[in-house]
Parts: C-alpha cells; structure tokens; sequence
C-alpha cells in the first residue's frame, strides 16, 4: 500500500495557494473599477466638451415649445442668435445684431426675484380683496 502523505500537498502551501489567488482577484477587481471610473469621468469630460481657450458658443437659455421643440438663445462671439431645434432639425429663427441683448437671462431671473417682485402672501391677500388687514 502507498504512503497516504507521498500524494498530499502539504498544508502551508495549499493555504498559501489560497491566499495569493484571492489577492490575484481583488487587485485585478481594483484594477477593472478603476479602468471604468476613469472611461466614466472621461465620458462625462465628453460630453460637456473640452473647453480649452474658452468656449465660442455660449447658451443663454431655452424654453420648451413643445414636447420636442425648444427655442434655443445662443451667444457667439457678440452676436446672439435665437435657435428653434426640433426633433430633426435646428433653424435660425432671429440673429439679433452684436450688443441687443444687454441682459443675460440670469440677471433677468435675479431681478425678477429681488425686493421689488411680490410675495406670494401679499397676491394671496390682494385677490382675497384684503390688501389692509394682515
């Protein structure tokens, strides 16, 4: 009969074995997410374009016309330019001559909500007809 132990692995390098297939695996895990965190940073990079030495067309704002129709306005250089885009197309509507429009949108919008708009309770009272009390 044959000696048990002459086929038997011995017990520190089985385990040891063991062990550096596990660190294998986690460090080529490490490896792949690290490899997509970077593809995804590099996708949302992308996607709002490089900006290197400034950005040409700038968007001042949209307003939606529909459920697929949008009228885009965009600064170019100086000029502003009113877009309407479609599900298939992109038309000029209005190039406005370079300085027209003096106001961005967002100090519009800042305008609109500063000391001078009113609140929603002095509406409520005014349509209530009670502008004195309260």
């Amino acid at each position: 009969m044959a000696d048990p132990t002459l086929f038997a692995a011995p017990a520190a390098a089985a385990h040891g074995a063991a062990s550096g297939g596990t660190v294998e695996i986690t460090v080529t895990l490490l490896i792949i997410v690290g490899f997509l965190a970077g593809l995804a940073w590099f996708a949302k990079r992308l996607r709002g374009g490089f900006k290197a030495g400034g950005a040409r067309i700038q968007v001042l704002g949209a307003q939606a016309l529909g459920p697929k129709e949008r009228a885009v306005l965009v600064r170019v250089g100086d000029t502003d330019i009113l877009i309407g885009v479609a599900a298939n197309s992109v038309n000029t509507l209005h190039v406005f001559p370079a300085g027209a429009i003096t106001v961005t949108p967002d100090a519009a919008a800042a305008d609109a909500s500063g000391a001078n708009a009113p609140n929603f309770k002095s509406l409520l009272l005014k349509s209530l007809g009670l502008k004195g009390q309260g």
